[in-house]
C-alpha cells in the first residue's frame, strides 16, 4: 500500500437552502464557534486548534459540497497534485495560495464518484486549542455513499495514501492518521453524504452534548451506542435540512500493525444495532435521509 500523503481531515463544507438557520444551528445548538462570516459562507471551528471544521455555502438544495485534508507541506501538495494528474483525475482548482480564512496552500479535485476534495498545506491553526465538556473538539469522520464501495476505498488508498481499516457488508473504513477512520465508504445506489461525525472529547462529554440537543428539541434518531468498526460512541441527530450528524468520542487509534477486518469477520456482530446492544435499529426516516432524501426535523429552536 502506498505511503500516506495526506495527513488528515480538516474540514467540510455544505449546501444549505437556510444559511441563517443553519448556521444558528451550529452555533448555538451543535456548539461549533462561528469564526468569520463572508458573503458567501460561514466559517465554524470547533475546539481544537484546527482553524475551522465546517463551512456553511447557501444553495437551493442541502448536502455535501466539499472535503477537506490536510497535508504536510507544500511540496506534498504538489506531489498529491501530479500524482492525480497523472491518473487523470479532474483537478477542479490548481495548487496556490488560498485566499479562504486561514489562508494557507491547496488545490481541489474530484474524485471518480465526481464529489470534490481539497488537500492544503500551511492553513493558520488556533493558539488557544482545548478540550472542553460539552463542546467538539475537531472533525472526526465523514462517510460518503457510494455505488462502488469496494472501488472508492480502494481508490483512496492507492490515489490518496489512505490505509482501509476495516470492511464490512456495507461499508469500508479509511485512514490518513491515527483515528480508525476518517473516511468510510457506504453502499449505497449513488455518490452523496451519509453522516458527518463531529468528535467530542470523552464519553461524559458526549452526553452532555446529546443532553443539549434534547433540551433543544432534537430527538435522537440512532443512539447512545458503541459502532464496531472504530469501537466509538456515538450518537445521531438531523440539523434543519434533513442531514445527519453525529456526535462521537473514544475512536481508536491505531497503527500499521492494525489489520485489516473482513465482512466475515464483522458478520456475527452486525446482528446487533451496536455493540452494547443498548441503541435501538436506526429508523427508516434516517436512513433516506442518509440516502439524500432529506426530511428536515419539526423543530423550533
Amino acid at each position: 500500500m502506498s505511503e500516506a500523503t495526506v495527513n488528515g481531515l480538516r474540514s467540510i463544507e455544505f449546501w444549505v437552502p437556510d444559511l441563517k438557520t443553519t448556521a444558528r444551528f451550529y452555533d448555538e445548538c451543535w456548539k461549533i464557534e462561528p469564526i468569520e462570516q463572508r458573503q458567501d459562507a460561514h466559517y465554524f471551528r470547533a475546539t481544537g486548534t484546527e482553524h475551522h471544521c465546517v463551512v456553511l455555502h447557501e444553495g437551493a438544495t442541502a448536502g455535501v459540497k466539499k472535503v477537506n485534508f490536510s497535508a504536510k507541506d507544500r511540496d506534498t501538495v504538489n506531489s498529491i497534485h501530479q500524482k492525480l494528474v497523472g491518473l487523470g483525475i479532474k483537478i477542479v482548482a490548481p495548487p496556490q495560495k488560498l485566499t479562504t480564512p486561514g489562508a494557507g496552500f491547496g488545490f481541489s479535485f474530484q474524485d471518480p464518484d465526481g464529489l470534490e476534495y481539497g488537500i492544503s498545506s500551511d492553513v493558520a491553526r488556533h493558539s488557544d486549542g482545548s478540550m472542553q465538556d460539552d463542546r467538539p473538539f475537531k472533525l472526526s469522520h465523514v462517510v460518503l455513499n457510494s455505488a462502488k464501495v469496494p472501488e472508492q476505498s480502494e481508490w483512496f488508498a492507492d490515489a490518496l495514501g489512505f490505509k482501509i481499516s476495516d470492511r464490512t457488508e456495507i461499508m469500508h473504513f479509511v485512514r490518513c492518521s491515527a483515528d480508525h477512520h476518517s473516511i468510510a465508504i457506504a453502499r449505497a445506489d449513488g455518490p452523496g453524504l451519509n453522516h458527518t461525525a463531529f468528535e467530542m472529547p470523552n464519553f461524559n462529554a458526549l452526553m452532555t452534548g446529546v443532553g443539549r440537543m434534547q433540551h433543544k428539541g432534537f430527538e435522537i434518531d440512532w443512539g447512545v451506542g458503541r459502532h464496531g468498526p472504530g469501537n466509538n460512541i456515538f450518537s445521531y441527530f438531523r440539523e434543519p435540512n434533513g442531514l445527519i450528524v453525529e456526535y462521537t468520542a473514544e475512536v481508536d487509534q491505531v497503527d500499521d500493525s492494525y489489520p485489516t477486518g473482513t465482512p466475515e469477520q464483522w458478520a456475527e456482530r452486525r446482528k446487533k444495532n451496536d455493540m452494547w446492544g443498548t441503541a435501538r435499529a436506526p429508523s427508516p426516516l434516517m436512513r433516506r435521509c442518509m440516502h439524500g432524501d432529506l426530511t428536515p426535523p419539526e423543530v423550533q429552536f
